[in-house]
Protein backbone atom coordinates (compact mmCIF):
# COMPACT_ATOMS: atom_id res chain seq x y z
CA UNK A 1 0.00 0.00 0.00
CA UNK A 2 1.23 3.43 -0.91
CA UNK A 3 2.00 5.43 2.25
CA UNK A 4 0.49 8.52 0.63
CA UNK A 5 -2.88 6.78 0.65
CA UNK A 6 -2.92 6.35 4.43
CA UNK A 7 -4.15 8.62 7.20
CA UNK A 8 -2.81 7.91 10.67
CA UNK A 9 -4.74 8.93 13.79
CA UNK A 10 -2.97 8.67 17.11
CA UNK A 11 -4.80 8.03 20.37
CA UNK A 12 -3.23 9.58 23.46
CA UNK A 13 -3.80 8.10 26.92
CA UNK A 14 -3.26 10.18 30.05
CA UNK A 15 -1.38 7.85 32.40
CA UNK A 16 -2.20 10.09 35.36
CA UNK A 17 -5.91 9.43 34.85
CA UNK A 18 -6.88 6.02 36.33
CA UNK A 19 -9.72 5.53 33.83
CA UNK A 20 -7.55 6.26 30.80
CA UNK A 21 -4.79 4.04 32.20
CA UNK A 22 -7.36 1.25 32.48
CA UNK A 23 -8.42 1.84 28.87
CA UNK A 24 -4.80 1.58 27.75
CA UNK A 25 -4.27 -1.63 29.72
CA UNK A 26 -7.35 -3.11 28.09
CA UNK A 27 -6.10 -2.14 24.61
CA UNK A 28 -2.69 -3.61 25.30
CA UNK A 29 -4.14 -7.12 25.29
CA UNK A 30 -4.73 -6.78 21.53
CA UNK A 31 -1.75 -7.31 19.26
CA UNK A 32 -3.31 -5.32 16.42
CA UNK A 33 -4.46 -2.08 18.07
CA UNK A 34 -5.54 -0.43 14.80
CA UNK A 35 -7.73 -3.39 13.86
CA UNK A 36 -9.32 -3.37 17.32
CA UNK A 37 -10.13 0.35 17.04
CA UNK A 38 -11.51 -0.07 13.52
CA UNK A 39 -13.85 -2.84 14.73
CA UNK A 40 -15.10 -0.59 17.55
CA UNK A 41 -15.78 2.15 15.02
CA UNK A 42 -17.54 -0.32 12.73
CA UNK A 43 -19.74 -1.51 15.60
CA UNK A 44 -20.67 2.08 16.46
CA UNK A 45 -21.53 2.81 12.84
CA UNK A 46 -23.70 -0.29 12.56
CA UNK A 47 -25.52 0.52 15.79
CA UNK A 48 -25.84 4.20 14.93
CA UNK A 49 -24.28 5.38 18.16
CA UNK A 50 -21.25 7.40 19.08
CA UNK A 51 -20.09 9.70 21.81
CA UNK A 52 -19.33 12.57 19.44
CA UNK A 53 -22.72 12.38 17.76
CA UNK A 54 -24.49 12.42 21.13
CA UNK A 55 -22.35 15.28 22.43
CA UNK A 56 -22.90 17.23 19.20
CA UNK A 57 -26.68 16.89 19.58
CA UNK A 58 -26.45 18.13 23.17
CA UNK A 59 -24.46 21.17 22.04
CA UNK A 60 -26.98 21.91 19.27
CA UNK A 61 -29.84 21.71 21.74
CA UNK A 62 -28.07 24.11 24.11
CA UNK A 63 -27.37 26.53 21.27
CA UNK A 64 -30.97 26.50 20.11
CA UNK A 65 -32.14 27.37 23.60
CA UNK A 66 -29.58 30.10 24.16
CA UNK A 67 -30.03 32.01 20.87
CA UNK A 68 -32.32 35.03 20.92
CA UNK A 69 -34.34 34.38 17.75
CA UNK A 70 -35.25 38.06 17.37
CA UNK A 71 -31.58 38.91 16.82
CA UNK A 72 -31.33 36.49 13.91
CA UNK A 73 -33.36 38.88 11.72
CA UNK A 74 -30.39 41.24 11.59
CA UNK A 75 -28.47 38.41 9.89
CA UNK A 76 -31.24 37.77 7.40
CA UNK A 77 -32.29 34.51 9.06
Amino acid sequence: MNELNRKIKSVPFNLDDPYERELLEHCNQYIHFATYIKRLIQRDMEQGVGVIRIEHEKVEMKLEKSIDKSKLKSFGL
